[in-house]
């Protein structure tokens, strides 16, 4: 099987051409116009979940498709707005840590990340994208739930 797409205008005609190769077609094996598209991007999308956004690239490593899902949850409260909820989000994001499988961080800047990377099972096609996307996105689920929670308390 060729391993690669390519889509010429006007050569022949697009069924003649999708004709020649095995079905499904892998979302970053096609080239548009004899240019390859760009690898050092990898394939991305964004969405949101429960307001946090979340971005997931794939990317090849070692010849398999590889998916990072990246959420940002925003700032991390500061003590002197309530010490209280600034222990429960750290505790959260310790437990988290330990028992998702995804990578929880704090930036310098305060800045509350959640991260994971799996790998996909070829082909990469736009099922597999999101099937990795919810994979992940399970993880978190029950912190992301109890952060939510926890964030958006009523000040007491």
């Amino acid at each position: 099987m060729r391993d690669r797409v390519e889509i010429r205008p006007a050569a022949q005609g697009a069924v003649a051409t999708l004709g020649c190769f095995q079905l499904p077609i892998e979302l970053d094996r096609v080239r548009v116009f004899g240019r390859d598209r760009k690898r050092a991007d990898g394939l991305c999308f964004r969405f949101g979940f429960r307001d946090i956004p979340f971005q997931c690239v794939a990317e090849r490593q070692g010849g398999l498709p590889c998916l990072t899902l990246t959420g940002d949850l925003g700032a991390l409260p500061y003590t002197a707005e309530n010490a209280d909820r600034r222990r429960s989000v750290q505790t959260i994001l310790s437990a988290a840590g330990q028992r998702s499988g995804l990578r929880w961080t704090v930036s310098p800047q305060q800045q509350i990340e959640v991260r994971g990377a799996l790998t996909l099972d070829r082909p990469l096609t736009g099922p597999a994208l999101v099937t990795g996307a919810v994979t992940l996105l399970l993880r978190a689920r029950p912190y992301l739930d109890l952060l939510i929670d926890t964030l958006c308390q009523p000040e007491t």
